[in-house]
């Protein structure tokens, strides 16, 4: 160990997810920085749930900074870039449990994970996770130094200097704290406070011979549910708390035997207790509930058993001049939507750009760095008061099935104003003014924020008058629900009875005017500005290209060909690879204009084919003598399927056209019939005009095809 005399641009203190997140930024973005962990990798950690907000930051901060690596825990598609000893996550799943009753498959909610564009989400092995973003760290230029624990920190006039256990000092323009809830800096200057209404205490572990929860209980099929129960993030829900099952070993690929396990409980309805080790308090408790202590009947722990006191906590100052706090430094809620790396990585993408900007304007003050505490203290209340009002509703499942509806809109929300602002911006200036208005969830729809407190208030009136019933409760907040005008229609299903989101997420009603995707009226306005629906289709296509497990094959199978770590046989694939990546590249730098006209020609295919999905009834299918009316059309994905009818041919009754749509939203697929002579089955194309009608033809019938407005 020795000093390093230079000063840094950046001191960080901690190298979780976010500190080491930061520091490769900064170094990659040619900033000078250290990084200082007072333990060493790899080492055991939780908060393992990914949540689709989280995966569209690490997708900009990837894109924003030139960080390929940062988006790599965004999806499945990268298993063969991190390993597999990470799980899938398909779905977010919660089962409502009663004291002593078994519990009934009905009253089950499993929330879809969309696998397309991106893929399916992960459950992250956080000591393999953390250690690769460490070094991803190093490898963009950052000093790392661990098993060096940071003792104390003063901050100066111009700069601040850490000194460690060992006596050895650094000197930076600006530290960050991104060490945890043990945060120095808050400790140092007195910034905590615990003034919030969720009350939770934890009880964690890893665990092996943990079943999918569907052996103990009823069959896939009984729960009527698109996935198992295993393949995703499983949240038991019971009056004054809930339990976490994270399996890593949920997917084909897995190499890895454990699975993340904690206990949440409000210390006022379950006091901690003095006599009971962790271990037994834990499965003492769950033998409340008869089908949670079944799952976990042959389950052993491979960790030390975590028990803490109530977790929450917050800060009175998350910025001052040359110092910021970041992530669980700054504060923590409870991980039952899984909202924290979303805090924490949504504050590190801010925490970046300014950083970037101070180091040319030498504007280190806190007045500068503001927007960050703005963004970090609106986050951690936002989380509290959704947690707060979940503990409540666990009270009475008619309570909490209509709560856990609000959930699912504001997260929803959430991620269309992440994904359209990231869309839309022309530059990093542009993104982060879109995005300085969000508030965890709801997307900063004013609406939406007016309809959350409608019903906290609700919620509220149940606890403290102790007279309303749940079921007059649950009714209100029904209403003021089913009034909201801009809830997707799969959402308001599950308001409605539906136990689980769509497993494909395309349907053919997203593309109509107003009752669409887009919405209308300030809807539209806040989530789309002035964009057409061809605009975002467009980009929802370039992304599903972007990270299908095809092109990431690609790029990965070219890397390993250009370190001669591939056979003779992929040699080749990768040289083919490469070839139409260079000519991608070529073609964008050198014919813009030709990209440019190939774009535009995209967009009218695309346009075209959403007026034609906008009611494909008033076209006909036209080929040699014969016209048939589109009586049906389907699209599930990129999948679609075409029914026609020939009402006035003695030869033709129906026929079927059936195939995919590329990202020119051109069709391919095959056009089958019956005939007196035998079935007809022609391999067919056809591209759309702006009109909505399309022309084609198939090679091997020798004929023209085409639709047109009946």
């Amino acid at each position: 160990m020795h000093d390093h005399p230079h000063r840094f641009d950046v001191a960080i203190i901690g190298s979780g997810i976010a500190g080491s997140t930061l520091a490769a930024i900064l170094a990659r973005q040619g900033l000078t920085v250290i990084l200082l962990e007072a333990t060493s990798h790899p080492k055991f950690a939780i908060g393992e749930s990914m949540i689709l907000e989280t995966s569209e930051v690490m997708r900009s901060l990837a894109q924003l900074y030139d960080v390929p690596e940062l988006a790599y825990f965004s999806s499945e598609n990268y298993f063969e870039y991190i390993g597999t000893s990470h799980g899938v996550k398909r779905h977010f799943s919660y089962a409502y449990h009663r004291a002593g009753e078994r519990f009934d498959p009905q009253q089950t909610l499993q929330a879809i994970i969309p696998k397309y564009p991106h893929g399916h989400e992960l459950h992250l092995y956080r000591q393999d996770t953390d250690y690769f973003l460490m070094t991803v760290a190093i490898r963009h230029g950052a000093t790392v130094v661990q098993n060096t624990p940071v003792q104390s920190v003063e901050i100066q006039t111009d700069g601040v200097e850490l000194r460690t256990a060992s006596q050895h000092t650094f000197q930076a323009n600006y530290v960050v704290d991104a060490g945890g809830f043990r945060s120095l800096l808050a400790e140092t200057f007195d910034l905590r406070h615990s003034d919030l209404e969720t009350h939770s205490r934890a009880i964690f572990t890893h665990m092996v011979g943990v079943p999918c929860f569907h052996t103990v209980t009823a069959s896939k099929a009984d729960y009527h549910l698109p996935f198992y129960l295993s393949e995703g993030t499983l949240h038991h829900v019971f009056p004054g708390g809930w339990l976490w099952v994270i399996p890593f070993d949920n997917h084909a690929k897995s190499t890895n035997p454990l699975c993340s396990v904690g206990l949440m409980l409000d210390p006022r309805m379950y006091p901690l207790p003095s006599d009971l080790s962790p271990e037994a308090e834990f499965f003492q408790f769950i033998e409340r509930f008869p089908s949670i202590a079944a799952q976990f009947r042959q389950a052993k722990a491979v960790q030390s058993w975590v028990r803490t006191g109530r977790v929450q906590y917050s800060a009175k100052q998350v910025v001052g001049d040359h110092f910021c706090l970041l992530g669980q430094a700054a504060g923590f809620i409870d991980p039952l939507f899984s909202k924290g790396l979303y805090t924490a990585l949504s504050c590190t993408s801010l925490l970046a750009e300014r950083l970037l900007a101070a180091k040319k304007t030498g504007d280190y003050s806190a007045a500068h760095f503001q927007p960050i505490e703005t963004l970090t203290l609106a986050y951690i209340r936002t989380n509290d008061q959704l947690v707060a009002n979940a503990y409540k509703s666990f009270t009475d499942y008619q309570l909490w099935a209509p709560f856990s509806v609000l959930w699912l809109l504001g997260a929803y929300l959430e991620l269309v104003k992440l994904s359209s602002s990231r869309a839309l911006a022309t530059n990093s200036q542009d993104y982060y003014r879109h995005l300085l208005g969000l508030r965890l969830v709801g997307g900063g729809f004013p609406d939406f924020d007016q309809l959350s407190q409608q019903i906290y208030s609700l919620l509220n009136s149940l606890h403290s008058d102790g007279r309303t019933e749940a079921s007059q409760v649950s009714q209100q907040i029904h209403q003021v629900l089913e009034q909201f005008p801009w809830m997707p229609y799969a959402i308001r299903a599950v308001l409605r009875g539906k136990r689980h989101l769509p497993k494909h997420k395309l349907h053919p009603r997203l593309l109509r005017p107003k009752q669409g995707f887009l919405g209308s009226g300030r809807y539209r306005q806040h989530f789309f500005g002035r964009r057409s629906l061809a605009f975002f289709l467009n980009f929802y296509l370039r992304e599903r290209t972007q990270y299908s497990t095809q092109r990431l094959g690609f790029k990965r199978t070219v890397t390993l060909w250009k370190k001669g770590l591939v056979t003779p046989i992929k040699q080749g694939y990768a040289a083919v690879a490469a070839v139409l990546i260079g000519v991608s590249v070529w073609m964008h730098h050198s014919h813009q204009t030709f990209v440019a006209k190939t774009l535009q020609q995209r967009e009218e295919s695309v346009a075209g084919l959403l007026h034609f999905l906008h009611d494909p009834t008033e076209f006909q299918l036209n080929c040699a003598q014969h016209a048939g009316d589109i009586v049906e059309v389907t699209l599930q994905e990129n999948h679609l399927t075409i029914q026609v009818e020939y009402r006035h041919s003695p030869r033709l009754q129906q026929a079927t056209l059936t195939g995919r749509l590329n990202q020119q939203g051109i069709f391919h697929g095959t056009y089958q019939t019956r005939l007196p002579s035998g079935e007809l089955l022609r391999e067919v194309h056809l591209s759309f005009d702006e009109d909505g009608s399309a022309q084609g033809s198939s090679k091997q019938w020798g004929r023209a095809i085409s639709i047109q407005k009946s």
